[in-house]
């Protein structure tokens, strides 16, 4: 009932005169079937970016099927930064290399734990064959909450020439394993030239154990140890989405003296995340990218991009996190030295989130794109804080998501209105003329009096 008396409340808010025709584009929005909600959350796609004009997101709106506006709110970026990413240090205790009592006896296996609970020693029994033979390692992760999205490992020595490949398995009981994930970390130097990659990408793990096994038969690693990045999500978060940037031509002005290769996506979207690959084996570049910004152009980051043959493996560099999400569309990669084929360019971005109460006859629709409808300032937030209260206080509005899409306004919606007549300036303007006109009259029949 009072989410009922919400709706009815911000139906009344005034949402001015704008209808679909007032936009260019819109989408349906398709809700699960079965599943009934007095509100509903819906993600932006590339799609939609594409027919924004208002930097805002202000030209987005929801209708329902009888073509009237209900009230719709973007989520804050604050609201949906409940999830955040955090690198812990964790316990990296050395299992017993296989075969290391095949001499004889059962394996002997001492645990012992912390106030907290979590492994402080692990004994096998024979310390000195585990320690000759390091190529397994158990990480206790007991103590997160968060989703383990990957394990980053340090070393004392050697300093370089190192390309070491690990399997890794999770475990909740240290009896039972499952495999998680598998990578090469690896750190090379060749005169200026240093390559370095020490993590490995989790599938967003969550287990209380983690079982690294190393495949390759390198050098030993040293002084061994592991951290881990957690990500604490809440389900309001949208989830990262990839999309490649298509590779276009430069202007001619724009062309620099160094290797320059350009790049552009469907959409001004808001990245987050760059992930640049080269197309050959075994290369090596030094690139820069940027981003532009308006009328100039931004640098975003600077690296080193490799592509380096092991066996049947690939290595290549890790992803780039971007400063701070923003809106972009256009880029441009610059070398210090030609290369043989443009690398591919691809970004993550993190979709805008909106939440729309289900007010009126579904189904529903989006709309964007206007040069001259604004979508007012729905209190959203006060409704949602209603049904929480009634439905619990971790309650998520349900995902919808977008169908397909159509015309409504078109072009002519995104073309700003015409300059009207200015008729009440042309009427001062013309009673100060009839006024001069006046004031010389009267002056000119003074003259001709005097004389």
């Amino acid at each position: 009932m009072r989410a009922l008396v919400w709706s009815f409340a911000l139906a009344g808010f005034p949402a001015g005169a704008a209808d679909l025709h007032d936009y260019a584009w819109t989408f349906t929005i398709e809700t699960p079937a079965g599943v009934e909600s007095s509100a509903w959350r819906v993600d932006l796609d590339p799609a939609v970016y594409a027919w924004v004009r208002d930097p805002a997101l202000r030209d987005v709106a929801v209708f329902n099927a009888e073509g009237e506006p209900v009230p719709v709110a973007r989520v804050a970026a604050e609201t949906m930064a409940q999830a955040h990413e955090h690198t812990e240090a964790l316990p990296l205790l050395a299992l017993p290399a296989d075969g290391a009592v095949a001499g004889g006896g059962d394996l002997r296996l001492l645990i012992e734990r912390d106030a907290q609970g979590r492994l402080r020693r692990l004994d096998a029994g024979d310390d000195a064959a585990t320690k000759a033979g390091e190529r397994a390692w158990l990480v206790d992760a007991s103590g997160l909450d968060g989703a383990i999205e990957r394990i980053i490992l340090a070393w004392e020595s050697p300093a370089s020439g190192v390309v070491a490949r690990f399997e890794i398995s999770a475990g909740d009981d240290l009896e039972h394993w499952r495999r998680v994930g598998e990578g090469s970390v690896l750190s090379l130097r060749e005169g200026d030239a240093r390559l370095d990659r020490n993590d490995i990408a989790l599938p967003d793990v969550r287990a209380k154990y983690l079982r690294l096994r190393r495949v390759d038969d390198g050098a030993a690693l040293a002084g061994l140890n592991a951290s881990v990045r957690v990500v604490e999500r809440a389900a309001a978060v949208p989830l990262r989405r990839w999309i490649d940037a298509r590779a276009v031509e430069l202007p001619a002005d724009e062309r620099g003296a160094t290797a320059r290769y350009a790049y552009a996506l469907p959409a001004a979207l808001p990245v987050e995340q760059a992930r640049v690959e080269l197309a050959s084996d075994n290369a090596l570049a030094a690139l820069t990218l940027s981003a532009r910004d308006g009328a100039a152009w931004s640098e975003l980051a600077r690296f080193t991009a490799f592509r380096l043959r092991s066996g049947e493996e690939t290595l290549r560099n890790g992803d780039i996190d971007l400063v701070a999400p923003r809106r972009l569309d256009t880029f441009r990669l610059d070398a210090r030295t030609p290369l043989a084929t443009a690398p591919r360019l691809a970004f993550a971005f993190r979709p805008d989130r909106f939440v729309f109460l289900a007010e009126g006859a579904a189904p529903y629709r989006l709309a964007v794109g206007s040069a001259i409808a604004r979508r007012p300032d729905y209190p959203l937030d006060a409704a949602l804080a209603s049904l929480r209260a009634s439905r619990g206080r971790d309650w998520q509005p349900p995902q919808a998501t977008l169908g397909a899409g159509r015309a409504s306004g078109g072009d002519a919606a995104l073309l700003p209105p015409p300059t009207p007549t200015p008729w009440r300036q042309w009427l001062l303007w013309g009673v100060l003329a009839l006024g001069a006109a006046l004031v010389g009259a009267f002056a000119l029949n003074l003259l001709r009096e005097r004389r």
